[in-house]
């Protein structure tokens, strides 16, 4: 994992942290939450890669990008959810 991906991480641990301690309003805490969603976002997934059907695909959202053996570029982000992604060590399912 990237440095901005641990920084990230770090972020996500310290505000569900401080959600349970200090006392938010609901509309704050809605806040909060929606900001760990997004910093969740940032830490990048290794990517799916189904061998039967060589194809690759998001592993947050499952959005499938297209035939693996011919991809000239890979790109850092879903296009379909936002999600960072990693392409080390790509991992073959099924």
């Amino acid at each position: 994992m990237n440095y901005r991906g641990k920084q990230a991480q770090w972020d996500i641990e310290t505000l569900q942290k401080t959600i349970g301690v200090i006392p938010y309003e609901e509309m704050e805490r809605d806040a909060l939450e929606r900001a760990i969603e997004a910093l969740e976002k940032q830490v990048p997934q290794k990517i799916k890669k189904y061998k039967g059907l060589n194809e690759t695909a998001c592993p947050n959202c499952g959005f499938a990008f297209g035939y693996y053996e011919y991809d000239d570029g890979k790109f850092y982000y879903c296009y379909n959810c936002g999600q960072r992604l990693s392409w080390e060590s790509e991992g073959e399912e099924g």
